[in-house]
């Protein structure tokens, strides 16, 4: 299976993290601290590819800030192993030391002097990431209010009682079994500083695509609906919470049964004829005319705010990535590889 997804989020709340979900399932694991260019996400992979080879499972988490850059791998096996990376934003305190987690610190490869040397230059682009972060965080803040402004307007025209025996006659008529479900954040949508970037593990996992037609964002209330009736089937669930808004859904997964419920994106995904929910439905269209207007105008400034958020992450990527430069000339990479090889050689014993 294609296991590729987020853990965390740039939201209207902050950096919003889901490592204690994700990550808790680990029976070992490892904190990689280090600074920014690293290598922290080069030796994740290469464990990562390590684990595939001798045919284990691996699940890949991306940084929601740097789609490119690992925050975390859980290999799945007679004993969950999980490698991720500890440092800020997402901190992670060992409830176990030692007997759960270990500490990876990549500082023993870098060269302090060659850093002392920049501090001021480390100092200066470090304050000037954190204010274009500030900036976006504002932003995505004022995104969340608008989303709220949006819900306050729609809230009497939805039926959200028809929503939710829509909701569960959907799942009643999927024939799946009874238990109670293991529900897992698995965000595929981030705000990142390279933009919009979405993966598509739920398709690519997927034997039967239910597509959710939306409207004002009422299709990512339906797919909150069906958490309810989805939590007494016996499987692993995977939430895709929308990055920006996390009480919004944007996608589900049924791990065993294969189902995924997605919104319909028209540009990427066609349809086949009885697979489409249309949010529609569940709305008051004739009624909700009286509030149309107002309820784009909070659309389009919503839309204009993410793109103020996405502004101010590509100012902060080019001070993250002068601060990776900075690191990766002070490391000894040879030493780390030979530390990889290493840690990979008795990962397993």
């Amino acid at each position: 299976m294609q296991h590729e997804y987020f853990a965390a989020s740039n939201s209207s709340e902050g950096f919003k993290n889901y490592y204690p979900e994700v990550f808790g399932r680990a029976d070992r694991l490892y904190v990689i601290k280090g600074g920014p260019g690293t290598g922290k996400s080069s030796f994740m992979k290469k464990c990562a590819e390590t684990a595939k080879k001798n045919g284990l499972e691996v699940e890949y988490y991306y940084c929601s800030s740097d789609p490119r850059s690992l925050d975390g791998v859980l290999i799945l096996g007679d004993e969950n192993i999980g490698i991720i990376d500890g440092t800020s934003p997402h901190v992670w305190e060992p409830t176990a030391p030692g007997a759960r987690e270990e500490i990876i610190n990549l500082g023993q490869f870098w060269n302090p002097r060659l850093l002392r040397l920049q501090k001021n230059e480390i100092f200066s682009l470090s304050n000037k990431k954190s204010a274009a972060y500030k900036r976006a965080y504002d932003y995505l803040r004022s995104c969340g209010n608008l989303r709220a402004v949006s819900d306050s307007l729609l809230r009497k025209f939805v039926d959200r009682e028809k929503m939710q025996a829509a909701a569960e006659r959907l799942v009643r008529s999927l024939d799946l079994p009874r238990g109670t479900a293991t529900v897992l954040p698995s965000l595929l949508d981030a705000v990142a500083m390279t933009g919009r970037f979405s993966f598509d593990s739920f398709q690519m996992n997927s034997d039967n695509v239910i597509l959710v037609d939306d409207f004002y964002g009422v299709g990512k209330l339906f797919l909150g609906a069906l958490l309810g009736p989805l939590s007494s089937v016996g499987e692993t669930v995977r939430v895709a919470y929308d990055p920006v808004d996390s009480r919004l859904v944007n996608g589900l997964f049924l791990e065993d049964s294969k189902i995924a419920f997605l919104l319909w994106d028209k540009d990427k995904t066609s349809c086949d004829e009885g697979k489409i929910v249309n949010a529609k439905r569940f709305v008051d269209v004739e009624r909700l005319r009286e509030i149309r207007g107002e309820l784009r105008y909070a659309t389009r400034l919503y839309g204009d705010c993410l793109d103020g958020a996405l502004h101010a992450l590509s100012e902060a990527k080019v001070y993250h990535f002068l601060l990776e430069d900075i690191y990766k000339n002070a490391m000894d990479f040879k030493a780390l590889n030979e530390f990889t090889y290493s840690f990979i050689a008795k990962l397993w014993i």
